[in-house]
């Protein structure tokens, strides 16, 4: 994928499919969407872990969309059957979407999609910008503010736990006490 077509790409499909955050209730979230680079073992884990934990919380839906660097690991990966795995395979050159695996996306409209790929690479910007999610959540980075509605600083803190943490604070707890 050409990263700066693909880019440009993915600012005129936002531009040319508008789309307005609309409120969700942190106790009436029914459908969530997570997406994760299987990059680093120890953050995956993390990941995976809060995965697993939203599901087991009674959320009806919780899909896992999870990338890859290594076509290797990729291909080997054996997930449940809400896990979504991508590569850089799953995209054609100009950013759009190739793999069976990822047909879901575009149909689905989730409550709230949480971005935990920290911008690591342009395939998960690609899964961002495709969703019809009505709430995107993540850590804040300038270059990707036109993706996310809700961004949260981490100020040279790279951890993912803190990350999830502040996320699932705001993000469940939005709204329960009359906030808006």
């Amino acid at each position: 994928m050409l990263k700066p077509l693909a880019k440009y790409l993915l600012k005129q499909h936002l531009k040319n499919h508008p789309r307005r955050p609309s409120l969700v209730h942190g106790d009436l979230i029914d459908s969530m969407a997570v997406v994760g680079m299987a990059d680093d073992d120890q953050s995956f884990g993390v990941v995976s872990e809060y995965v697993k934990e939203l599901r087991r919380r009674g959320i009806k839906t919780v899909d896992f969309y999870v990338g890859f660097k290594s076509k290797k690991l990729f291909e080997d990966y054996k997930g449940s059957l809400k896990d979504h795995p991508f590569h850089s395979s799953s995209f054609s050159w100009m950013g759009n979407i190739d793999s069976t695996d990822l047909d879901s996306l575009e149909s689905t409209a989730y409550d709230i999609l949480i971005d935990l790929s920290q911008g690591s690479v342009m395939e998960a910007d690609v899964i961002l910008a495709k969703s019809k999610a009505k709430w995107k959540a993540g850590s804040k980075n300038s270059d990707r503010a036109f993706l996310l509605d809700f961004m949260i600083d981490m100020k040279e803190d790279g951890d993912i736990r803190n990350l999830i943490h502040h996320l699932d604070k705001y993000l469940m707890n939005f709204n329960k006490m009359n906030a808006a």
